[in-house]
């Protein structure tokens, strides 16, 4: 599970810097005001896609970790029942 967290800090700490190089780049660059405007639009657009889409990658890793934690501990908790009678 740690490797899963530190991927996941790595990732979104790999996608705020694309962003925030993206963002400088499109204001640096000797373009007009309409043209910037657009490739930050396009670029926001791509970074919100590409976020939301790992971000429900993480949320089905977490749910997957979730039901395995739980039956885990049903497992645990029908061997401990079946170890101690009542």
């Amino acid at each position: 599970m740690d490797e899963h967290i530190r991927t996941s800090q790595v990732v979104v700490g790999f996608l705020c810097g694309a962003a925030l190089g993206a963002g400088i780049a499109l204001l640096t660059a000797p373009s007009s005001g309409v043209v910037t405007r657009r490739r930050i639009g396009v670029t926001a657009k791509k970074v919100a896609n590409t976020t939301r889409e790992r971000f429900d990658q993480l949320r089905g890793q977490f749910g997957e970790l979730r039901r395995d934690f739980k039956d885990s501990m049903e497992h645990g908790a029908n061997e401990m029942g079946s170890t101690f009678p009542r």
